[in-house]
């Protein structure tokens, strides 16, 4: 009955989303849209024994792309089954939203009858954890919304304190890793609130000590076991690619005292009282449960007994959580003239970051908000089961109706509900039939964005990887490609006219068989028209062109193995002791360019006019085999359009070793190495002691700059 009043409540309060269940989603196309392509991908894995579960076809040519955001594994082993009856993904991803809310309302439900013994109080927490206002701000993350396996953990594992059941302990142990599974974020921070669950029971243990600490390492070591392989595979992939959290990041997901007190744009704002607050920072739980848990707290005062102790238990659970969801020691403060950092040593999270491996890789320390919330309801179930219990039955009834109505209002947000036709959609149906009868080969879509400039059209693209199962360089995920930011740029060789060829000759270099252009994803159709008329004239690169209704593709010409971006070391590296170094453009940067440091510069400061230079001067005369350009991310737009390499001669005689554009080589080597994307121009043979790099290209906006410059000499030729 329980079940089916979450059910219900869930279908009026989200209404009309169950009209369009099967065709559109709630609250937007972004992460709603990356969660059904996920589900539907896990469900596809699933039906071929998890073979390349790991390796989803968008942000070619990295691989493990699932780990770059929540797997949704916890999920997906229910909803497959309706994934592969129906073939109908936004209808399972809706599904599995609604389930959402039942989950959360059924676990707190019993958890709290388990502990306080009065339906009442437990129907009116089970209302307050799921239709709370922090709850409804989240109503874009599904991973979030799935928050119902923490209850059932805790009433199993109550339930073992209490008796001593094993299969109660069981219960927890499964309860707690199909949470982690079906979000990362909570297997850190439900972990917190199980520590604190634990630490208190061994305060004064019902059961023999020894027994509790022997049968939970069992069940700690059954938990290990089940979720080692993802564990791995994030730490592995982490420490791969150095995917860490920045401070600019955590500092700005970090909660504040306030920020309990913010609701969501369009949210139910108590008169005014409560303001609108940030992105990932509208944690307002509900006025409600703050109540009723503050009714508890001063209860304990008089109070002992089991009920003393889970007042106490959720108590510090609420406390612990509060205080590291406000993040690491640093925290951002800004005032109306200025900004500055203010240390806050005594928070722990900067310690959970440095020491707990994968716990650097969460970007939103407020999250913890949740366990917050976990911990506030279940004191307002405490606390309600005493205040109700001295009314007469009828006057608790009518109390905790109107209670309950009275949490389902302030938690009420409206939300978009918007359609999402992945596969169906008519314009591209024909040309991805197309693409998935072609041979195997990586493929680029065209229009492509950058992740943070964000088009629903990218999703639409990583959708229908399902239907035509080739990689693609295109996605939207938890973490970025430098390959699309590149590409998906403002310095693109798509948008920037005269560079398509380059393009296309690198992207052969990688892999990359497809190129698909979609009329539709433009809002100005001259840009397609140009690329198109590019693409075109580059007639070499290309061996099949297909037209659409709305879509043009081609199929490129098979590249030979190539080395392009790889960065060998063929050669000696040229100590930069043993040169001087002069340029047309701020001089005093130069030596930025040989201090190992990849995030420093040199940079001209205007830009490219085609009369920008450098000049390396060695002592003595030196066949230099290749010189070495590296870039960080942030320096790719300032790449040269144009280079020439000279070498001067003792004699003073000037030889061009290399003149071209560099831009294929760029590419190439963001595809491997996106921290430094190295240009190695290798060289003949040469008798220098003058090496001139002079930039020939114009743009209209971008500088030259190096972060990076390496010569090397050659050992014997």
């Amino acid at each position: 009955m329980v079940a089916l009043f979450f059910l219900v409540a869930a279908i009026v309060t989200t209404y009309p989303l169950i009209l369009k269940a099967s065709y559109a989603l709630p609250g937007g196309l972004g992460d709603p849209a990356l969660v059904t392509f996920l589900l539907a991908w896990d469900a596809d894995r699933l039906a071929h024994g998890l073979r390349g579960f790991w390796d989803a076809p968008f942000l070619y040519p990295h691989q493990h792309t699932v780990a770059y955001a929540e797997h949704m594994f916890g999920v997906a082993i229910f909803t497959a089954p309706l994934q592969w009856l129906t073939r109908n993904a936004v209808l399972v991803y809706n599904i599995a939203f609604l389930g959402s809310y039942v989950l959360a309302g059924a676990g707190m439900y019993g958890l709290t009858r388990e502990l306080f013994g009065r339906k009442d109080a437990a129907l009116l927490a089970a209302i307050a954890f799921v239709f709370n206002p922090y709850r409804a701000s989240q109503i874009t993350h599904l991973q979030v919304l799935m928050a119902g396996w923490m209850p059932m953990a805790l009433w199993a594992l109550h339930r073992y304190f209490a008796t001593g059941s094993t299969r109660a302990l069981a219960g927890f142990a499964i309860a707690f890793v199909l949470q982690a599974l079906s979000n990362g974020y909570f297997l850190f921070f439900f972990s917190m609130a199980t520590a604190v669950v634990i630490a208190v029971e061994l305060v004064r243990p019902r059961l023999p000590r020894a027994r509790i600490v022997g049968d939970l390492l069992a069940a700690g070591i059954g938990i290990g076991a089940a979720l080692a392989p993802f564990a791995w595979m994030y730490i592995r992939v982490q420490r791969e690619r150095s995917l860490d959290r920045g401070t600019d990041d955590l500092l700005y997901y970090s909660a504040r005292i306030a920020d309990y007190f913010r609701i969501s744009p369009g949210g139910w704002s108590w008169g005014g009282l409560l303001a609108p607050g940030g992105p990932e920072r509208q944690l307002f739980l509900g006025l409600v449960a703050i109540a009723f848990a503050a009714v508890a707290l001063v209860i304990a005062v008089r109070s002992r007994g089991d009920w003393l102790r889970y007042v106490v238990t959720y108590a510090l659970v609420t406390l612990v959580a509060l205080w590291i969801s406000m993040g690491p020691g640093e925290q951002f403060q800004q005032y109306q003239q200025y900004q500055r950092y203010q240390q806050y040593p005594w928070r722990p999270y900067d310690l959970l970051y440095r020491l707990v491996p994968g716990f650097s890789g969460m970007r939103v320390p407020a999250r913890l908000a949740t366990i917050v919330d976990l911990g506030l309801v279940v004191l307002a179930a405490a606390g309600a089961a005493r205040a109700l219990a001295r009314l007469p039955r009828t006057a608790a009834l009518v109390t905790t109706a109107a209670l309950g109505l009275l949490i389902i209002v302030e938690g009420r947000l409206v939300a978009s509900i918007d359609p999402f036709p992945p596969i169906q959609r008519n314009l591209d149906r024909a040309a991805y039939e197309w693409l998935r009868d072609s041979p195997p080969g990586a493929a680029i879509e065209l229009s492509i964005a950058q992740q943070n400039d964000f088009h629903p059209y990218t999703l639409i693209y990583q959708f229908n990887t399902l239907l035509h199962r080739h990689p693609i360089v295109n996605g939207y995920t938890g973490w970025t490609s430098g390959l699309q930011e590149f590409l998906g740029g403002p310095a693109s060789p798509f948008r920037e006219p005269g560079h398509v060829r380059e393009a296309l000759e690198a992207l052969r270099a990688i892999g990359v068989q497809y190129v698909l252009l979609h009329w539709w994803t433009y809002a100005d159709a001259g840009e397609p028209a140009r690329i198109l008329s590019e693409v075109r004239a580059a007639r070499d690169q290309y061996v099949e062109e297909r037209e659409f209704q709305n879509t043009f593709a081609w199929r490129l010409t098979d590249a030979p193995a190539s080395r392009l971006g790889r960065g060998g070391e063929d050669g000696r590296r040229i100590d930069p002791s043993s040169f001087t170094a002069a340029a047309s453009h701020a001089g005093d940067r130069l030596p930025l360019m040989f201090d190992g440091d990849i995030e420093t510069r040199w940079l001209t400061g205007t830009r490219q006019a085609g009369t920008e230079w450098l000049e390396i001067r060695l002592r003595q005369p030196t066949d230099v085999a290749r010189v070495r350009i590296e870039t960080s991310p942030r320096g790719l737009v300032d790449y040269p359009r144009q280079l020439v390499v000279e070498s001067i001669d003792d004699r003073g005689s000037t030889r061009v070793l290399f003149d071209g554009p560099v831009l294929t080589r760029l590419i190439a080597s963001i595809a491997f190495d996106e921290r430094r994307a190295p240009i190695d121009l290798d060289l003949p043979p040469n008798h220098t002691t003058t090496l001139r790099l002079r930039q020939t290209g114009e743009t209209h906006r971008w500088f030259w700059s190096v972060h990076e410059l390496t010569l090397f000499e050659a050992q014997a030729r």
